[in-house]
């Protein structure tokens, strides 16, 4: 007679029992991992603004005065007063061929040597603009191509929102250097690396022309004394009786922050204090394309004007406007102040600290803590 002999093994009810707990386990377990992702991509993206803040530092021991948040040569006007030429970074040139002498460069050229990348920045042909550099490029010494304003650099994303451009995907809707026109250099290739989430602080007002019908005709403000003057408002204080002056425009000088158009600002020049103004903030980058002056937001670490500078006009994270200080991050934007602390801000912060936090001469105290 034979005897059968039980196998050992899970009966089907003990297998069903066992995936359910193990499902369980993995539904208690993932916001846990993914809250400890987000709190490691949030450090890494805090640790970028602290080197940017002490590439700032290194740059104005050199210089003995910060980079300017942009260098334009050439300027347009319209009816409130002159603003930096749009297409002088944009413009497809020849090689030694600009005549007009455009440049459109941003402050984040000029830190590349104090962030260890200065083979990139020595490749940088700073007779040429932005958009030659960025289709021409330059050969190096074992005969490869380097295109600078092409180039990725990790420091220039946060990496909760993204570690390239993403132009041909998320981020595609973005206004870009070669958005406006074809290039003239033969096997010029798109733009699609060179982006970044960081950007510096201009001060609390308005800080860039606007077209409605056209984003391309869009860049910063860079009025004379005379036009500045034409947007001042003279008024009394009903209460106190003491007059005041104030201004829509960031050039004004309630308003003005570390960064603008050839600006040349020194440490000393920074009066409300290093510790209470912002230097550098994250910046907002928008899927959205439309409506224009809204939404879409321009990309491009090297390109000098809203693609590298934010306005504290609108609260941090409103979606009011493309100009604004914004973050991947739950809840707060992270922001480099002068002094190269990195301070996290509530999404929710008072309106008039905000405004006090962008202005680096205003003369009112920003309450804390904020």
């Amino acid at each position: 007679m034979s005897v059968r002999r039980r196998q050992k093994g899970f009966t089907l009810i003990e297998l069903l029992v066992v995936i359910a707990i193990i499902a369980m386990l993995v539904a208690l377990l993932l916001p846990a991992v993914q809250q400890a992702r987000r709190a490691a991509q949030r450090a890494s993206c805090q640790n970028n603004l602290k080197q940017l803040g002490l590439a700032l530092h290194n740059y104005h021991d050199t210089h003995r005065c910060l980079p300017p948040g942009q260098i334009n040569n050439t300027f347009l006007t319209d009816n409130i007063g002159r603003y930096a030429n749009p297409l002088e970074a944009r413009t497809s040139q020849l090689r030694n061929t600009n005549n007009l002498g455009f440049h459109g460069t941003s402050w984040m050229l000029f830190i590349l040597p104090m962030i260890d990348q200065g083979p990139l920045y020595n490749f940088y042909t700073f007779g040429d603009n932005v958009r030659t550099n960025g289709d021409a490029g330059a050969t190096t010494q074992d005969l490869n191509f380097v295109f600078p304003p092409r180039t990725e650099l990790a420091a220039f994303y946060c990496p909760s929102r993204r570690q390239s451009m993403l132009a041909t995907t998320t981020f595609q809707s973005c206004d870009r250097v070669d958005s406006a026109a074809v290039s003239v250099i033969a096997g010029a290739a798109p733009w699609t690396q060179g982006g970044n989430d960081y950007a510096g602080c201009s001060g609390s007002a308005i800080t860039f022309h606007d077209n409605a019908n056209n984003v391309f005709d869009r860049q910063t403000y860079s009025m004379l004394p005379a036009q500045l003057a034409l947007t001042v408002v003279n008024t009394v204080n009903t209460v106190s009786g003491v007059p005041s002056s104030t201004s829509l425009y960031t050039q004004f000088s309630s308003n003005v922050g570390i960064f603008g158009v050839n600006s040349f600002v020194s440490f000393r020049d920074v009066t409300d204090g290093t510790s209470n103004v912002i230097m550098v903030s994250e910046r907002r980058v928008s899927p959205t394309a439309i409506p224009i002056n809204q939404n879409q937001t321009c990309d491009g670490w090297i390109w000098g004007g809203p693609a590298t500078m934010i306005s504290n006009r609108n609260a941090p994270h409103s979606g009011l406007f493309y100009d604004e200080a914004d973050s991947p991050h739950d809840q707060i934007v992270q922001v480099c102040l002068a002094d190269g602390s990195v301070k996290q801000i509530s999404i929710n912060i008072d309106r008039t600290t905000w405004s006090n936090l962008g202005n680096m001469a205003q003369g009112s105290p920003v309450n804390v803590p904020y």
